[in-house]
């Protein structure tokens, strides 16, 4: 029952509904607490729901016994991240690119660390590594296009927002591209 439970949690996790994910993992841990998948991607939730503190707790248990995760690493990282201490960010997403080098969502997760640094070439690396590998990601188009207007390099931003747009993602991120295609029209960037 319980495998087959988290398996529903991971896809939730993966569409976006991380409260229906959070329920479900509730329900198995407080049935067996030792379950460590649903440690883990009750960790990842709460990254992604900007429980940081809880996180990175939940995270640390959990790396203690299994230190060849990936998507522990970089929920680690990302935690940090949005505590801002970039230096453990950087430090536990490099951990997760050593065991992953070709996933990207990590190397996303790096260009956007980088680009939060001012590395603006390593964020271009780490990002466009990141679209060959799935150019249908919303988040990395997102990434892309503030890597490229944080270079002003306006008309390449206005680019990959022109491919975004074809992709179902969540409302308050289009309406936020569509924002910026209008001012780099306008010339108001």
């Amino acid at each position: 029952m319980n495998a087959n439970a988290i398996d529903i949690a991971e896809n939730l996790i993966l569409t976006g509904y991380l409260r229906e994910a959070k329920k479900i993992l509730s329900t198995i841990l407080l049935d067996e607490p030792d379950n460590d998948r649903a440690v883990c991607y009750m960790g990842i939730v709460l990254t992604e729901t900007g429980e940081n503190d809880k996180a990175i707790k939940t995270l640390d248990y959990y790396i203690r016994k299994h230190t060849d995760n990936p998507e522990a690493w970089e929920a680690l990282g990302c935690a940090w991240f949005k505590k801002g201490d970039l230096a453990k960010a950087e430090e536990y997403l490099r951990r997760a690119e050593a065991i992953t080098p070709e996933s990207p969502s990590i190397l996303r997760n790096m260009g956007v660390l980088f680009g939060i640094q001012n590395k603006i070439e390593e964020s271009f690396d780490y990002i466009n590594r990141s679209y060959d590998l799935n150019p249908y990601d919303y988040r990395t188009l997102y990434a892309l296009t503030y890597a490229h207007l944080n270079s002003k390099r306006f008309e390449d931003a206005k680019s990959v927002i022109e491919e975004a747009l074809y992709l179902d993602f969540p409302e308050d991120i289009r309406k936020e591209l569509e924002l910026i295609f209008a001012k780099i029209q306008i010339n108001w960037i």
